[in-house]
């Protein structure tokens, strides 16, 4: 998918006329505006000292809000930028392992939810989160979000499993394609195996496969293309790609102790 992605609110931010620029050419040319926001208490302080509001006025006031727009975090966000992202359409990768790796607090999902923030489920990145994984963030989510004030009532297995498909179709704008099964839409499909030991004791299937260990999965379609047979990627060497990625994990860190 083509998108645009910026990073303005940190001390290598880009320039506001460019932030303004960028929307403008990615609206021209049709294609979705990504960068992430109020993802630490750090960023809301820069945005306030160098642009004298917070981060969510800063991305309005450079046109970085609407149904184009995607943002990864919006962890520390009040009622207002929440009731804004919803007037707008702006959507959320809410990105739970990530947050708690670096500490960095808990998105208001719940309320973003109820004020109808279209959210999905992100993984970020490798530089903090070494698990790249869906299910940690299925499972993550529900209980991350517990543990803010809305307590047990936060999020249910079905809603965890809700934002890991269909939100992630809505957040990039897709929901017409993907993220659910219905006539008409690519065939994207994953069948994971609920007979193990690991769910044996769990009765309701998509309670066993958000709050359970990982299941194994024994098929996955992109667009009606098998790509992932009994948990085997069909589609490239794992193994060599396992092989190549350890080597330049060592020369990078190599590298970087390097004077």
């Amino acid at each position: 998918m083509t998108q645009i992605a910026v990073a303005p609110c940190s001390p290598f931010s880009v320039s506001t006329e460019l932030m303004r620029y960028g929307a403008e050419l990615a609206r021209s040319l049709g294609v979705r505006l990504h960068t992430h926001g109020s993802e630490t208490v750090e960023e809301e302080k820069f945005c306030r000292e160098r642009f004298g509001m917070g981060p969510t006025d800063y991305f309005e006031s450079t046109g970085w809000l609407g149904e184009d727009v995607w943002m990864a975090h919006c962890v520390h966000m009040n009622d207002s930028d929440i009731a804004a992202f919803a007037r707008s359409g702006t959507g959320v990768a809410h990105c739970p392992s990530s947050n708690a790796r670096l500490a960095a607090g808990i998105a208001r999902v719940p309320d973003m939810l109820a004020a109808g923030v279209p959210v999905g489920l992100g993984v970020d990145g490798t530089a903090s989160n070494e698990s790249g994984e869906l299910h940690t963030e299925l499972r993550n989510a529900l209980l991350v979000n517990r543990l803010g004030p809305h307590r047990e009532t936060a999020l249910n297995a079905r809603q965890a499993l809700r934002l890991g498909t269909y939100g992630g179709a809505q957040v990039l704008g897709r929901a017409s394609e993907i993220g659910s099964l219905e006539p008409g839409k690519l065939a994207d499909l994953v069948l994971w195996r609920m007979d193990t030991l690991a769910h044996a004791s769990i009765p309701d299937p998509v309670t066993a496969l958000t709050f359970g260990a990982p299941a194994p999965i024994t098929a996955s379609f992109v667009n009606g293309h098998q790509i992932v047979a009994d948990g085997a990627l069909l589609t490239a060497d794992e193994p060599t790609i396992a092989q190549t990625t350890r080597h330049q994990a060592h020369r990078l860190a190599k590298i970087a102790t390097q004077p």
